[in-house]
């Protein structure tokens, strides 16, 4: 029976596809992993709301039938909306319960994976690490003892799958990317090979670049944040000269724990933690500049770290709450708020120091700066703050993705070792530096020891228009002198007043996030018509584009504790001429001619009941699995849409 067959009391509209059993019910399809006995052992007892007849009548019980890769049309004749959705959900949440592969992502992953799906740039949340190569390079040892690394670590070979709740995938073998340039002695690396990114659904999350010259290369190394974190690269890096001194071959196994027992270890003590907040994504790329203090204010730093009772990094953190607090203009006592980096391998799980993996964090520093309180004051509740961190590892870092960032870094332990294992074989290596990464932060404040010691405070900014990052860097020198030297200032109202007056160009006053919009549909995809474009008029006037209303829709009901980048996913790899709508849980529906309505297992009652109350002929209904990819789920919208334009039946 074809659609023209079937009388709709419905208004006049496009052609739609409605399930052949009842012409004023919406279409469910299936999408999951579905067997031809499912349905038979959830279908137990007599649903209500659904006809009976004679055994073996497949007209009068419901029965799957095969509509193309992965996806089943569910009849049932006679039951209205809400029998239709809630034996769909009944269905799928069998499938559900088959095991998944792969391991759930951490918090941060899951905060991190969100930032990078809802940016356009394509190096969003990477980082690039460069150092020297001076000496012989044997690119056979080179690459092998790279290929060693990967067989050892699992995290060298892992990605995310396309899901909604992203997990961790680890393959059996992966091939590193290793890519050899000749170039001129010196020469620097271009732009694009870091903005190219690494994609974090694609095995592998790092990617090896050989510039070579007449004296050597210059190795860059460029790695996603949501797998790897920057003492994750000296580890590994300090196990591949380990196998290139050995030729290529690395003893030993594969390394447990590895980052599926973090993420494990992680469940286990924070089984409540969620991602509560998607990040806010700025526009334009990062810019960075730095600054390089001296030997000798270096070592003055260090040692007035010991007599303020707390470590460099907790001095850091002291004059960036100091810098935040004077430029928002303020003179009374008022309450500052940055992201600290936690390198989060102090937790109780063994291993966890050596382990290569995204298990740096960020977590919300907020405190009180008080003109009239002594320094030292400041710097103790500060120093109280990063121990409490520390117990605190693992957590979500939740809205601080949008706060500055300060972090502090110290190379020197494991570049130490990793240059005494390749200096035997007749090979120096400077220490690693980064050339920046292009996270959510609106500006993050870094200081990190180069090889000989001396302190390089690093300045990354996000924040478009703004004129003062040399200024702000020039202004945390000057602080950082003060702390260090003979006379110290004892007041926070005394260290304040060495800064100059505060600059109006905005780099320590990013943008704040406004208040939520009220729920509302989210055009994903604007979509095409397949119409000609409008020509133009009676006397040259081009005719107006065809109303909102005009353009086929296919509606998204947004799931809770999805986050809207997994929509923006499907949205990127949706195949049709139809605009894509995220609708609201409380949504009555979109404007227009509304062909598919698509939607995760645990709201299909709602999605029926929803395509029922749509104007126009009834849509189709799409019920995907808990755990589809935004590809696959793509996909069956799609078509579903497509049939639907057709006037096929099914």
């Amino acid at each position: 029976m074809t659609t023209s067959e079937i009388p709709t009391p419905r208004a006049a509209g496009s052609a739609m596809t409605t399930c052949p059993d009842h012409a004023d019910a919406p279409a469910v399809h299936l999408l999951g992993p579905l067997g031809p006995g499912d349905l038979g052992e959830v279908f137990e007892e007599p649903e209500e709301g659904i006809e009976g007849g004679a055994p073996g009548d497949r007209a009068a019980h419901p029965w799957l039938e095969p509509a193309g890769a992965g996806r089943h049309l569910l009849h049932l004749p006679g039951a209205g909306p809400r029998a239709r959705g809630a034996l769909a959900d009944r269905v799928m949440a069998r499938a559900a319960r088959l095991p998944m592969a792969g391991t759930p992502a951490t918090p941060l992953q899951r905060a991190l994976l969100s930032d990078y799906d809802l940016s356009s740039e394509p190096g969003r949340q990477c980082e690039q690490l460069a150092f020297d190569w001076h000496g012989p390079l044997e690119l056979a040892v080179f690459t092998a003892a790279w290929q060693a690394v990967f067989a050892a670590e699992a995290v060298l070979r892992s990605c995310f799958d396309d899901g909604p709740h992203p997990r961790i995938l680890v393959l059996g073998t992966v091939e590193p990317e290793i890519t050899v340039h000749h170039v001129l002695d010196g020469a620097q690396p271009g732009p694009r090979n870091q903005a190219r990114g690494v994609d974090p659904r694609r095995p592998g999350p790092l990617r090896i670049t050989v510039l070579r010259h007449r004296a050597g290369a210059r190795i860059l190394l460029t790695y996603h944040l949501a797998l790897l974190d920057a003492r994750s690269m000296r580890l590994l890096l300090r196990s591949f000269a380990r196998a290139y001194r050995a030729g290529g071959r690395l003893p030993g196994g594969e390394r447990r724990p590895d980052l599926r027992d973090y993420a494990d270890w992680l469940a286990t003590r924070h089984p409540e933690e969620n991602l509560l907040d998607t990040p806010r994504v700025l526009a334009g790329g990062t810019d960075h500049h730095q600054l390089r203090l001296t030997s000798a204010v270096t070592r003055a730093l260090r040692t007035a770290a010991g007599q303020w009772g707390c470590t460099e990094s907790t001095l850091g953190q002291t004059v960036w709450a100091l810098l935040l607090y004077h430029d928002a203009g303020a003179d009374e006592p008022a309450t500052v708020r940055f992201a600290a980096a936690v390198p989060g391998r102090t937790i109780a799980l063994d291993g966890t120091c050596r382990l290569p993996g995204a298990l740096r964090t960020v977590l919300p520093v907020t405190v009180l700066v008080d003109p009239r309180k002594p320094l030292a004051a400041l710097a103790a509740t500060l120093r109280d703050i990063a121990v409490d961190h520390f117990v605190r590892t693992g957590t979500s870092p939740g809205p601080a993705l949008d706060d500055t960032m300060v972090a502090f870094e110290n190379p020197l332990r494991e570049h130490t070792a990793t240059a005494r294992e390749l200096a035997a074989v007749g090979v120096r290596v400077t220490v690693p530096q980064s050339l920046g990464a292009d996270t959510a932060h609106p500006v993050t404040f870094c200081a990190h020891y180069d090889e000989v010691g001396q302190l390089v405070l690093t300045l990354s900014h996000r924040v478009a228009g703004t004129s003062g990052p040399a200024t702000v860097l020039a202004r945390a020198e000057l602080l950082l002198r003060a702390l260090s030297g003979p006379r110290p200032p004892v007041t926070v109202a005394e260290a304040l007043a060495l800064l100059p007056a505060p600059g109006g160009d905005g780099v320590l006053r990013p943008p704040r996030p406004g208040p939520t919009a009220q729920a509302a549909p989210v055009l994903l995809r604007p979509g095409t018509r397949p119409e000609p474009l409008p020509r133009p008029g009676p006397g040259g006037d081009v005719l107006p584009p065809p109303a909102v209303s005009d353009v086929p829709t296919v509606a998204l009901l947004a799931t809770p504790g999805v986050d809207r980048s997994y929509y923006v996913r499907l949205a990127h790899t949706y195949r049709g001429p139809e605009r894509l709508v995220l609708l609201p849980a409380q949504h009555g529906g979109p404007e227009g001619d509304l062909r598919v309505l698509g939607t995760l297992c645990g709201d299909a009652e709602t999605a029926c009941a929803l395509a029922h109350r749509a104007a126009g002929s009834v849509p189709s209904v799409v019920i995907a699995a808990p755990a589809t990819g935004a590809t696959d789920f793509a996909a069956a919208l799609a078509a579903v849409a497509a049939d639907t334009c057709a006037g096929t039946s099914h």
